[in-house]
């Protein structure tokens, strides 16, 4: 089986570590991948603001990268809530209606495409206590499940699961810019709930929260992971 590797625009400009964890991971569990170097956004952020036409046009492209019948693995939540619950409300011609239909059944997000491989041909080890960071797009995509089941596979591996009512770190997207005062607000005070958890790290399937998070965390060292950095770490057994 060979995967197409969809990775999301703004772990390509802000932390490509991620991507290359990605690929090194999928080596590891002997998984044949593919990148297609023709691929750009989804189109997320055009449609957040408003810009229908222009996240129209990325999903066109989406379409004619990924003209596939392999899986697609995307390590973000954001960006597999956006082809499954957003392209819907794009499509304009039959044409576009065909694509979805094709992709749609493809397109998987990290952890629950990871779920279906279980057990991995490999030990995965990490002591300690990690919180689960619920991302809004974790929740809406209905994942958070197949994340936490596939955590609880670590050994040694103790999560924290607050509650929903501190879900939210405040990034969400265009969000952050124009109400950044707001947003500063939200993750200050959801970084409070994590310090005081007493978890040793925190992990999400979205990078884009914990990059928001970080910038507003000062003076404590907190390690943030995105879930395939810290599978990178479990394999070593740190």
């Amino acid at each position: 089986m060979t995967i197409q590797l969809f990775i999301p625009c703004y772990i390509d400009q802000f932390s490509p570590d991620v991507a290359i964890s990605l690929c090194n991971f999928m080596d590891r569990i002997n998984i044949s991948w593919n990148y297609p170097p023709a691929q750009t956004c989804c189109g997320q952020f055009a449609f957040n603001a408003g810009e229908w036409q222009s996240a129209r046009r990325l999903m066109r492209h989406f379409f004619q990268v990924f003209n596939t019948n392999d899986p697609i693995v995307c390590p973000s939540a954001s960006c597999v809530l956006t082809i499954r619950h957003h392209y819907p409300r794009l499509i304009e011609t039959s044409a576009d209606a065909a694509h979805l239909r094709r992709v749609l059944p493809l397109v998987f997000e990290l952890s629950e495409w990871l779920v279906k491989l279980m057990p991995l041909p490999l030990q995965l080890v990490w002591p300690g206590q990690i919180f689960l960071h619920h991302s809004c797009s974790a929740r809406k995509l209905g994942i958070l499940p197949n994340l936490k089941h596939f955590l609880n596979s670590i050994n040694g591996l103790d999560i924290i699961d607050k509650s929903s009512d501190y879900s939210c770190c405040g990034f969400g997207g265009l969000f952050s810019l124009n109400r950044s005062d707001l947003a500063l607000a939200i993750g200050s005070n959801y970084l409070q709930v994590v310090l005081q958890s007493g978890a040793t790290a925190m992990v999400s399937s979205d990078l884009a929260c914990l990059l928001h998070l970080q910038g507003i965390l000062t003076n404590t060292n907190l390690p943030m992971y995105h879930l395939v950095e810290l599978l990178s770490q479990a394999i070593q057994g740190r």
